[in-house]
């Protein structure tokens, strides 16, 4: 990623902050909430450098904390076919520390953020469908 040491540690320890509260947090919507920090990091961050691989982090993130939040909001409207449990977001933050641990030392990210679309699409209609005919999407 071309963006400058300072920034890469300013990023890496906000997804550290974020990982935390999430692990540290019981109720979902907070949990999400501070998911929502991850990827508004990144786009505070390429306001001053900008990187295509940076941008890509942030869509995949932004792009997944939308899908968690209409989860989420689906559940708290009754809707309860697909139920987010704690261990989807003890997956996600094991995905947030690799990341970071990539940020950190300016390795490849590609393969943690196809990990975290391929959870977030567990979450998904159809991705939940094809685990319940146990397709594993999600590695």
């Amino acid at each position: 990623m071309n963006i400058s040491p300072n920034y890469r540690s300013i990023l890496a320890d906000e997804l550290k902050y974020c990982r935390e509260k999430i692990n540290a947090e019981n109720d979902l919507k907070k949990k999400v909430f501070y998911y929502s920090s991850a990827y508004g990091m990144t786009r505070r961050i390429f306001n001053f450098e900008f990187d295509s691989q940076l941008q890509f982090i942030d869509f995949v993130l932004n792009t997944s904390y939308n899908v968690i939040l209409g989860r989420i909001n689906a559940n708290m409207s009754g809707d309860n076919t697909i139920v987010i449990s704690n261990d989807f977001f003890d997956e996600l933050s094991k995905c947030l520390e690799s990341l970071e641990n990539r940020i950190r030392t300016d390795k490849d990210t590609y393969d943690v953020l196809e990990k975290i679309i391929n959870l977030t699409f567990t979450i998904d209609g159809n991705g939940y469908y094809l685990v319940q005919k146990g397709i594993q999407v999600y590695k």
